[in-house]
């Protein structure tokens, strides 16, 4: 198994999870979850952005880590709609279940969860840092 295809299992297992989850869409206004957003995407929304993964033994076969993050943009009047957002979308991810094609979620564990108002002085954001491990699924 690639590095790639466990990136694009572990992806698609993310939405997947977050649409499900309730909380998370209200909180967002529905499934508003992109890898880019498009130009005038409707706010609030919720973004996977770097994902990097790397071999936790001597090989992808072996199992993956991979760190990643999930950020949240609102240009609601405080940070707080941001950071619930990132915080409820940590807790489905961590209470699941999170299925993924062709590889197990081994391990997931949330590193911080931050907030901070842009340059623009009207968007907020809040990213929540994770870590995950795979394996192939023999």
């Amino acid at each position: 198994m690639s590095l790639e295809t466990a990136q694009t299992a572990l992806r698609a297992g993310f939405f997947a999870c977050l649409s499900a989850d309730g909380t998370l869409t209200g909180l967002l206004g529905g499934a508003r979850f992109h890898d880019a957003p498009e130009r005038g995407a409707a706010d609030p929304y919720l973004v996977l952005g770097p994902v990097d993964s790397r071999p936790l033994l001597s090989g992808p076969d072996e199992g993956l880590v991979h760190d990643l993050e999930l950020t949240v943009f609102s240009k609601a009047e405080s940070r707080d709609t941001a950071a619930a957002s990132a915080g409820r979308a940590a807790e489905a991810l961590l209470h699941g279940p999170v299925a993924l094609s062709g590889h197990r979620l081994v391990n997931l564990t949330i590193g911080s969860v931050r907030s901070r108002r842009l340059k623009d002085g009207r968007t907020f954001e809040a990213v929540c840092g994770m870590r995950a491990v795979t394996e192939p699924v023999s």
